[in-house]
């Protein structure tokens, strides 16, 4: 019916070489809630806002019918394809509730939408830089270029991932971030949950270029 997302060829990106001086192609801002019951965690919820760039890219694909929402049917061909693709990558997500890191081991409720107007506008970037520097990124993982510019007005593209922890727990904390570099993923600090708190991790980072790691957000959060 379709071609999958460009986000398919990003995630088939991460088996390829780095690019020395690459730079991310994609800027996401991300939103982390906690769903509490009984006085415990129980739910997880991301969300994925993608930079208007990126968007106007990837939006015609889903919205198919070009009404600019994402209908039932759309949201759930774009489920059934992404989600057993981010499956293979943990999601770019690590969770803890008081032991060691972890993947999320469910496949999560899914849901999509548009943004309009944009509830993120990143600053600017150069979203192509490292595409001809030294070792070349191949053609289908280059960043795409869009229409030009919407008369409208920037648009941003938006996933909503909730994820079922093991089991209730009084803290979670959640890093996400693609250690590829290619997909930005940066929490919207204004955003971060009463009771949690926002801070970097030591653990979890990229480093293009030697010396200037990229150290991913980590949202932590507990209940008395």
């Amino acid at each position: 019916m379709r071609a999958l997302c460009g986000l398919f060829l990003v995630l088939a990106g991460a088996l390829v070489p780095t690019v020395v001086l690459a730079h991310p192609h994609i800027w996401i801002q991300e939103v982390v809630r906690m769903v509490a019951k009984d006085g415990k965690y129980t739910h997880v919820e991301i969300e994925w806002r993608f930079d208007p760039f990126s968007s106007e890219i990837e939006i015609p694909l889903i919205d198919e019918d070009k009404d600019g929402k994402f209908s039932a049917r759309e949201t759930k061909v774009l489920a059934d394809e992404m989600m057993p693709e981010l499956k293979k990558y943990g999601y770019l997500s690590w969770l803890n509730t008081g032991g060691k890191d972890f993947r999320p081991p469910k496949r999560p409720a899914f849901s999509a939408r548009i943004d309009d107007p944009a509830s993120f506008i990143p600053p600017e970037w150069d979203r192509s830089a490292g595409d001809s520097a030294g070792m070349a990124m191949p053609q289908n993982k280059k960043a795409a270029q869009s229409d030009g510019p919407r008369k409208k007005g920037p648009r941003n593209l938006v996933y909503v991932m909730r994820f079922e922890l093991p089991e209730p727990s009084k803290s979670v904390s959640v890093v996400t971030y693609d250690p590829e570099d290619f997909m930005r993923l940066e929490v919207d600090k204004t955003s971060v949950p009463a009771g949690c708190s926002l801070s970097t991790s030591q653990a979890h980072k990229t480093e293009f270029i030697r010396g200037y790691p990229v150290f991913a957000d980590v949202v932590t959060c507990r209940l008395p």
